[in-house]
């Protein structure tokens, strides 16, 4: 599984709205990729979150709360409330 694989994966596990931070603990915590190599891996999921965004991948979307953004797959926010974060 690559890292954006593993990005999509745990968006998709987690099913509401995370910071890159927490996708990151998402994925260390369901094991879908192992940042052995990676010198900055919070930095590196934070970033290829933002290409999704960048790039127009109509996958992933986020949303600014109280200043930080927030991600989610766009097709689960149809439940997700994008005003608050828990």
């Amino acid at each position: 599984m690559t890292i954006k694989e593993a990005i999509l994966k745990s968006l998709e596990t987690e099913a509401r709205l995370m910071k890159y931070m927490e996708v990151y603990q998402s994925i260390l915590n369901h094991n879908y990729y192992q940042f052995t190599k990676a010198k900055t891996p919070t930095d590196t999921v934070g970033a290829l979150l933002g290409d999704f965004i960048r790039n127009g991948d109509n996958r992933v979307k986020r949303v600014k709360i109280k200043g930080q953004y927030h991600y989610y797959l766009s097709k689960l926010e149809p439940t997700l409330d994008l005003t608050s974060v828990n």
